[in-house]
């Protein structure tokens, strides 16, 4: 980790690595720290001994459920298991506190409104936090109609320049599955979700797509060798967190690692192995927002995305990557020329 001003403690791995951050959360074998802005998950073993033994005070200690600070002898209100500073017990619409009773909806965040006060908010198209309408601002409403709360507008990648980043990022994680970098050309586009749209239908794609790739491919031949070239193009959602587009840029990948092979099957297999990809970036990033986006990815009752991810990470659960990637391999059917 590279250390940079921010707040809360300096944290130290038991590699010597310094990050300066706030913890906010302790479940069970991992602990929860905001850095710059983002929250990542750790687990607790990776800290040296006086961070851990930090880590176990902390957690002995009584606290919000919404802002994790310390409850103290003040009186506090309750939801289920959780506690909260009464300050903090209020609907993010109307501002009033909760009283006894009322029916309340909750997002993963510790965000809540009065259920008769729903139509008033909004969900994070992102990491589906609740956000009041009315505290909106023109950088959280995109152009093409998504909303985003503040945390991932801070967060969002916006332009090619920073998805080069997310790039870079991405492939060491497809590296480590045993995916070898594209032969041919890609070009990441950074757009809307009118041009995704636009682009799907001439593969007739249909879904919530947050990404997009179209390949296409020359074969030449002189008599004596078959040679075949490739272009892609990969659309990506702007404004998507960093954790979000890395996802959907490794599932974008995927896809291009079975265009180049020629490997075709059914909607579910293609889908639910690239989710897989897409999966285990996730498990790199350690972010909340990561386990949001797998526990979605988990739970989806889509005929494609959902149940093919679950049929494919079976099939990983038997093989593991290297005899998947060569069951995948096997169903290539490359083009005569």
């Amino acid at each position: 980790m590279i250390g940079f001003p921010s707040y809360g403690r300096v944290w130290t791995t038991v590699e010597g690595r310094t990050q300066n951050g706030e913890l906010f959360e302790v479940a069970g074998e991992e602990v929860g720290i905001r850095i710059k802005g983002r929250e990542y998950r750790f687990l607790i073993s990776r800290f040296i001994p006086s961070d851990r033994r930090y880590i176990q005070e902390w957690s002995k200690v009584d606290r919000c459920h919404r802002c994790s600070k310390k409850l103290g002898n003040a009186p506090y209100k309750e939801a289920g298991s959780y506690k909260f500073h009464e300050t903090c017990f209020r609907c993010l619409v109307c501002n009033n506190e909760f009283k006894g009773g009322e029916k309340l909806k909750r997002d993963e965040w510790g965000g809540m409104v009065h259920v008769d006060h729903f139509d008033k908010a909004k969900m994070c198209d992102s990491c589906s936090r609740i956000i009041s309408v009315d505290s909106l601002t023109s950088q959280q409403i995109l152009k093409d109609g998504r909303m985003n709360c503040l945390s991932c507008t801070s967060d969002g990648v916006y332009e090619v320049k920073r998805m080069e980043e997310v790039r870079k990022r991405v492939w060491p994680t497809l590296a480590s599955l045993g995916m070898t970098v594209p032969v041919g050309d890609v070009i990441i586009r950074v757009v809307g979700k009118d041009v995704i749209e636009k682009q799907a239908k001439k593969i007739k794609a249909r879904g919530n797509l947050r990404g997009l790739t179209l390949t296409t491919y020359k074969i030449r031949s002189d008599g004596r060798s078959i040679r075949t070239t490739f272009d892609h193009e990969i659309f990506i959602l702007y404004g998507m967190p960093h954790i979000e587009c890395a996802s959907v840029l490794a599932h974008e990948y995927a896809h291009i690692w079975l265009n180049e092979r020629f490997i075709d099957d059914f909607p579910p297999v293609v889908e639910g192995f690239c989710n897989l990809v897409s999966e285990a970036t996730l498990v790199k990033e350690k972010g909340k927002l990561a386990s949001i986006i797998r526990e979605n990815m988990q739970q989806s009752d889509n005929p494609v995305y959902g149940a093919g991810y679950r049929r494919m990470k079976q099939r990983l659960t038997v093989l593991g990557w290297p005899a998947l990637l060569a069951e995948m391999k096997r169903k290539s059917q490359p083009p005569t020329p």
